[in-house]
């Protein structure tokens, strides 16, 4: 199985990519996609409806920095604390998964303390624009013993399909089961895709919010 721990749809404001473009192009390429919108998780229904294999999760900007929460039943508001957050990541038997720690231009949280609470960090995101952030955040993944994963971040449709881990086993080994993905993240048998970004998509990604904050003030969304 092919699973791509970050994406975002258009229920975050920064994001473009519409739940029926990301179900045909996750079905076509036969990715799994986790679905970590900023904030929200109203995607979710309507991947469910469409058939999609996915894991749902949420992306929470913390009080200290960015913060995923995989297999969530209920989202987590905005602003929680770290700790608090992880408290009820756990609550809801999810998994506490640290985005792009170190990528100094983003909300990431880079403290050991806090980073030693998750159970997997993000050793590479396809956005961050210097590799020295992936390369820092693999290392404090080796410091605490955490396990590793990887995340295109995808804002845009064409981001996705370029960053996964293939796993062994199918989607149903998985569904609604963060204990065997856990475990999976565990054997040395995995594959990690990876490609980066074009540079150019932060400023295109921020661009998004801004218009789309306008309209949105402007009722015209």
């Amino acid at each position: 199985m092919k699973i791509d721990f970050h994406v975002h749809t258009n229920k975050s404001m920064d994001s473009i990519i519409k739940p029926r473009e990301l179900s045909t192009k996750a079905k076509k390429l036969g990715i799994v996609p986790c679905s970590t919108d900023h904030n929200v998780m109203s995607a979710h229904a309507e991947l469910k409806e469409l058939g999609l294999e996915f894991i749902p999760g949420e992306e929470i900007r913390t009080v200290e920095g960015d913060l995923i929460g995989l297999y969530l039943n209920e989202a987590i508001p905005k602003k929680t604390p770290f700790l608090e957050a992880i408290d009820q990541i756990r609550e809801q038997g999810a998994i506490a998964y640290l985005p792009h720690p170190f990528d100094y231009s983003r909300h990431a949280v880079q403290e050991k303390e806090l980073a030693s609470k998750v159970d997997a960090i993000e050793i590479f995101n396809a956005r961050c624009p210097f590799q020295i952030y992936n390369q820092k955040a693999d290392e404090l993944a080796n410091e605490l013993g955490k396990l590793k994963s990887i995340g295109s971040d995808s804002h845009f449709l064409f981001e996705f399909g370029h960053n996964y881990i293939e796993i062994d086993g199918e989607f149903s080994d998985y569904y609604d089961n963060p204990k065997e993905l856990l475990k999976a993240l565990r054997s040395k048998n995995l594959k990690f895709v990876t490609k980066k970004a074009p540079f150019y998509v932060r400023g295109t990604t921020l661009a998004v919010k801004h218009v789309r904050t306008i309209f949105r003030k402007l009722n015209l969304h």
